[in-house]
């Protein structure tokens, strides 16, 4: 895991907000061959991202994966996933006032960002 400190300080439900990192984590790991990278950085002020290099989601499940029970080709081929994780990761983030977006290609890995909103959350 490549991580680089985020000096951001946000003030939002750590317990939550770690629930969903954790999540994105157990992802990239999950989804990842030995030997790649999962980086965990903020491109901006009150943000999170978790980028793999794993072996990424089709363009056609993309815009599904926060839905409830969906798994996608991955999924299947896989059998490892569930349809749970990103989905309650988009419950807990709308819970907390946050935008969570995901962006993907097969092959290549998936990105994931995880945006604190300043006027639903205090950013300093």
């Amino acid at each position: 895991v490549d991580y680089k400190p985020i000096e951001d300080i946000v003030i939002t439900d750590k317990k939550w907000i770690g629930f969903c990192v954790g999540q994105l984590l157990s992802n990239s790991l999950k989804y990842s061959k030995m030997g790649t990278q999962i980086h965990i950085f903020s491109d901006k002020k009150g943000e999170i991202v978790v980028r793999d290099e794993g072996i990424g989601i089709s363009s056609e499940d993309c815009p599904r994966v926060f839905e409830r029970g969906y798994t996608g080709y991955n999924g299947r081929r896989e059998k490892k996933s569930t349809g749970i994780g990103l989905y309650l990761v988009k419950r807990t983030v709308d819970k907390l006032g946050c935008d969570v977006s995901l962006s993907s290609e097969v092959g290549q890995g998936t990105t994931v960002r995880i945006q604190i909103n300043e006027n639903k959350s205090i950013i300093e």
